[in-house]
């Protein structure tokens, strides 16, 4: 920009820097004298200063300028109220004045006998902020919510970030540096997670970088936290503040910088801005979400035009983009970027700068936070060491290091209370008929109460306004007007009901929503159910305790959801001898895979519900098979029609479909293949056959002849250090689980089986 900049750019450019130091109301700047322009002149109580700007680097230019400069200075100074001020004259050139230009400006100094500089517009621009000491100081400080992460013993990664806009173009940070240093503005969103400050704070490095080889002459990034701003109603206590934070002595000098425009302003965080009231209502919110961000509106609507502006927050703060737009104070034509979560190379790249040496398991989210809390939280280590956790442990941990960040950045919030926030809002989600949501003010507002037993206060519906997971209204299509959000990640919502479930289990007499007749039909996934055990376990709750609770459900005659929920959890704690039995009717499963080591499953009875995909590869006898009545199974996996042992447990239902003969344990038995392939095609269609799922060790020589079991250990350690699944060790028996990239390639084995090579 900079570099090309014409003579009249330069001028307006320098003129603001010398307005801001000795005229921040503005109201002086351009003299006529003598028929002459001159390009600045300011007097204040005790001073008069005198500008020339100039891009030419010749000897007669210089000698030109400072001779108006010398011309006005006299005759200013002579004026009876004049005659005690200080005197100053000042040649400014774009570039490093040359030694000719300083000789001649200092040979019209002389004649006037009053000081005349020649300087540069670094030199100008130090004397307005010193940029440099800035720099330094903001370096040393933190940067947005990068500060709450995990720290982690492992070297420091970092992956390029990338912008998309509204079309989906994409730039990188270089790209988007430049654009910020020309002066255009941008409104970069994201949902929590995928990196917003880590892309800020790149952003401040590169133009760092730019700023200092360009001699100081683009303008300097100063990067602010939007939380430290909160009740804040000026751009003067937003910078003094900031200058405060970052111990930054001159925030004045700041001041006049962000007046001048010869900074760009990075502003992190707009949705951490708390509202200073709520009553409640959705009009309400708006309008208190446009009086918090009235300081953030002024800094942004008052700076220079011509000032470069980035701001960065969660999108679902706001209704809609065109409310976000209004409320921050940017032009309805500003350019609006989105940073996603990692691509498939990006993820790889990462792990490969972070040391990470085997392939990605199926279940690994794409989220830089999340991978970034694995890492930090020591669970991806080499496979080899058996130290990989499962998907449940993993997403555990992962809610658990959510919550204690999103703490971190409130006073008076504890990690446990927001877990347990969420966790409801995951629960209360199911009643809308999806297990993301839409969630409304309405549904936070309750979770917050049934939570807190009160009403939130003003960091309370700061806390609702951004719990962590809820994505972007605008992306979901739904109604701005109706302030809804729904869960961004599936897995994270099945995450946090899991826990809110095993809440219910541990204490089902304490009046928790729970505990009531579930107004939903969809049982959890595997992970929430999952994710319910491991924390039971954790809490020391055995699986008598979780059937009581079921027993006291089937009691009340609620055969719903929650007790379908409550059974499978109750079958992975894996209690002893099981008498009662249980009823659950109306529910959908997405998934069920009983099995002969199932104790609570053989004693359901499931009427008129529907399983979407019923495994009973692992079954060997009828004791360990549920009785299904009415159902539709839309799909039957491990055999191509129902085996005569179990035809009576399949009351009066109805099939959509079954597994190929060539895709059963039978089938693929019949291949004119080795034992060993044929083993090893059985385990990876057990495994690979749902997307995420992991299977237990004993599971994977179900359905074989007896006389070929012994081969499976050894065709699992094959198959592991091909790279085709991770073992597990987690619980009480180790888990194998598919790999990501690995994933359409077991597939296709699967389709075409003759064409699979193996070799132990």
């Amino acid at each position: 920009m900079y570099d090309d900049e014409t003579g009249p750019q330069f001028e307006k450019r320098a003129l603001a820097a010398a307005k801001a130091i000795h005229d921040p109301m503005g109201v002086q700047g351009p003299v006529m004298h003598r028929g002459r322009e001159i390009d600045a002149a300011f007097e204040t109580d005790d001073a008069l200063h005198v500008y020339e700007f100039t891009t030419r680097r010749d000897k007669a230019k210089a000698i030109q300028d400072a001779s108006k400069v010398r011309g006005l200075l006299i005759e200013l100074h002579s004026k009876p109220e004049n005659a005690y001020k200080s005197v100053t004259g000042w040649v400014v050139t774009r570039d490093e004045p040359t030694a000719e230009q300083k000789a001649a400006v200092k040979k019209e100094s002389e004649q006037a006998k009053f000081p005349i500089h020649a300087i540069s517009m670094a030199t100008l621009s130090r004397r307005l902020c010193d940029s440099e000491s800035y720099i330094q100081c903001r370096d040393q400080a933190p940067f947005g919510s990068i500060s709450y992460v995990t720290k982690s013993t492992s070297p420091a990664v970092s992956v390029e970030p990338i912008f998309s806009d509204l079309e989906g173009k994409e730039r990188g940070t270089k790209d988007l540096a430049k654009s910020l240093t020309d002066g255009n503005r941008h409104l970069i969103t994201g949902d929590f997670g995928v990196g917003k400050s880590h892309a800020l704070r790149q952003l401040y490095m590169e133009m760092r970088k730019t700023h200092f080889k360009s001699n100081k002459l683009t303008p300097f990034p100063v990067h602010i936290n939007l939380r430290d701003c909160a009740g804040l109603k000026t751009p003067a206590e937003i910078l003094r503040r900031h200058s405060e934070e970052v111990g930054f002595s001159s925030d004045r000098a700041l001041t006049s910088a962000w007046r001048a425009g010869a900074c760009v302003l990075l502003l992190d965080g707009f949705d951490e801005i708390v509202p200073t009231r709520w009553m409640g209502s959705a009009a309400d919110v708006k309008q208190v979400r446009y009086q918090a961000l009235s300081g953030i509106r002024r800094l942004i609507e008052e700076a220079p035009e011509e000032a470069g502006i980035a701001v960065c927050g969660r999108a679902h703060f706001f209704s809609s983009t065109k409310e976000m737009i209004d409320v921050l104070g940017l032009a309805d034509d500003c350019s609006v970027q989105t940073i996603h979560d990692f691509t498939a190379e990006q993820v790889v790249n990462y792990l490969t700068k972070a040391g990470i040496a085997w392939n990605v398991p199926e279940w690994l989210p794409t989220r830089p936070l999340l991978i970034g809390y694995l890492l930090a939280d020591g669970a991806m280590y080499d496979v080899d060491s058996d130290s990989l956790v499962d998907q449940a442990t993993a997403w555990r941990d992962l809610f658990e290091l959510i919550c204690t960040r999103e703490a971190k950045m409130f006073t008076a919030v504890r990690p446990e209370k927001i877990k347990q926030l969420v966790s409801r809002v995951a629960t209360l989600a199911r009643s809308t008929g999806e297990e993301t949501g839409p969630v409304d003010m309405k549904i936070l507002s309750q979770a917050f109460r049934e939570v807190n037993g009160l009403e939130p206060d003003e960091e309370g519906i700061q806390l609702l306004l951004r719990l962590p997971g809820l994505a972007n209204p605008t992306a979901a299509n739904l109604d701005p007007e109706k302030e809804q959000r729904v869960f961004v990640d599936r897995d994270l919502a099945d995450t946090a009901y899991g826990e809110d479930l095993a809440s219910y289990l541990e204490h089902p007499h304490e009046g928790h929503t729970l505990a009531q007749n579930a107004s939903w039909v969809v049982s959890s996934t595997d992970l929430g159910i999952g994710v319910a055990a491991q924390s039971l376990d954790a809490r020391g709750v055995p699986a008598g305790t979780v059937l009581g609770a079921a027993k006291r459900r089937q009691d009340k005659h609620q055969y719903d959801a929650v007790l379908a929920d409550s059974l499978r959890v109750a079958d992975h704690l894996a209690p002893g001898t099981v008498r009662q039995s249980f009823i659950v009717e109306g529910v959908m499963i997405e998934s069920l895979t009983p099995s002969d080591s199932n104790t609570v499953l053989p004693k359901v009875s499931f009427h008129d519900s529907v399983i979407h995909h019923l495994d009973i590869s692992s079954l060997e006898s009828q004791a360990g098979c549920p009785v299904f009545r009415s159902c539709l199974i839309g799909f039957l996996d491990g055999a191509s029609s129902i085996p005569a042992s179990l035809a009576e447990n399949f009351i009066d239902c109805e099939f959509e479909g079954f597994a190929s003969l060539s895709q059963t344990t039978a089938g693929i038995m019949q291949l004119k293949q080795s034992i060993d392939t044929k083993i090893a095609l059985t385990i990876l269609k057990k495994i690979y056959s749902q997307r995420g799922s992991g299977r237990k060790e004993n599971g994977l020589s179900r359905g074989l002849d007896p006389a070929i079991r012994g081969r499976v250990p050894a065709v699992l350690s094959a198959l592991q250090s091909q790279g085709w699944i991770h073992r597990i060790v987690s619980g009480r028996e180790p888990i194998y689980v598919g790999i990501k990239e690995q994933r359409a390639r077991a597939l296709g084995i699967l389709e075409d089986p003759n064409r699979f090579t193996f070799e132990i």
